[in-house]
């Protein structure tokens, strides 16, 4: 079921932002991810929002660093962030650096 809703949402993203914008952008919502699991079972609209939210920019940024990466390869979502994640840090790609500016989340704020 997470696989047709982050496809859904890949549909209507916006992918304007790149280079260092969308990294932050990523960053942004790396952040405002839940800092625990809820557990097995429990959902929470809130959570399956940024966890969406992350992941349609976690794509957007692996795919323009030519990364092979496709919403239907979140079937098992930690384990795909987890790849995307490595694969960008060995890019040099680092996304547990600090938010560096205020421009970066005015726009991550307008983004849906």
């Amino acid at each position: 079921m997470y696989v047709e809703v982050l496809s859904g949402a890949m549909d209507g993203w916006n992918d304007e932002l790149t280079g260092e914008a969308l990294i932050e952008y990523v960053i942004r919502c790396r952040a405002a991810l839940p800092a625990r699991e809820l557990g097995a079972g429990v959902w929470s609209e809130t959570t399956l929002v940024a966890e969406v939210t992350y992941d349609r920019a976690l794509i957007s940024l692996a795919a323009q660093h030519g990364i092979d990466v496709q919403p239907t390869k979140f079937a098992h979502p930690k384990i795909e962030r987890e790849r995307l994640e490595v694969a960008l840090a060995q890019l040099g790609v680092d996304l547990e650096a600090p938010i560096r500016s205020s421009r970066g989340r005015d726009e991550a704020a307008d983004q849906p």
